[in-house]
């Protein structure tokens, strides 16, 4: 029995190993469709979330799911603008990378816009929920007038 689990553990390593291994670097091109498709969960969220808040719908017993949902992508908003992915099917502005601290430092803010969302959601005092909300859309805002261009094809969820 002694025999069985070092063997098991060295199978263990070497498939760890090899799976590490095998994680291909990510193209350009995945990176922006995998950005696209971040960015569409925050704009929808966003768009449900007013809906919701401004009751034009009947959903408030999911204004927390949206606000949390909004708090999740942005935590990977850090991730979605690796070096390579500015050319293509992006209106992603080389200011990106070309200012690396001042875009940690949008994306930063619009973390913790979201996630004091999700807290002010969760205390369920509608005027720091309002307030919350208006944070995140001046997070948003701001990162988007100095890292976004202009749109001209009236695709708004194309970053």
């Amino acid at each position: 029995m002694q025999r069985v689990i070092p063997g098991a553990v060295a199978a263990l390593i070497v498939a760890v190993c090899l799976s590490t291994t095998a994680v291909a670097e990510t193209q350009p091109e995945d990176a922006i469709k995998f950005r696209h498709a971040v960015m569409q969960t925050l704009a929808g969220n966003i768009s449900a979330f007013m809906l919701i808040a401004f009751d034009k719908v009947d959903g408030g017993d999911y204004l927390q799911t949206h606000a949390d949902a909004l708090a999740g992508a942005a935590r990977e908003l850090d991730i979605l603008f690796p070096a390579g992915s500015g050319e293509g099917d992006t209106h992603a502005l080389a200011g990106i990378w070309e200012d690396t601290e001042g875009f940690a430092a949008a994306v930063a803010k619009a973390q913790q816009a979201t996630a004091e969302l999700s807290t002010a959601v969760a205390g369920g005092n509608r005027g720091a929920i309002m307030g919350a909300f208006a944070d995140v859309g001046k997070a948003c805002k701001g990162c988007h007038e100095n890292y976004r261009a202009e749109e001209d094809d009236g695709d708004s969820h194309s970053h």
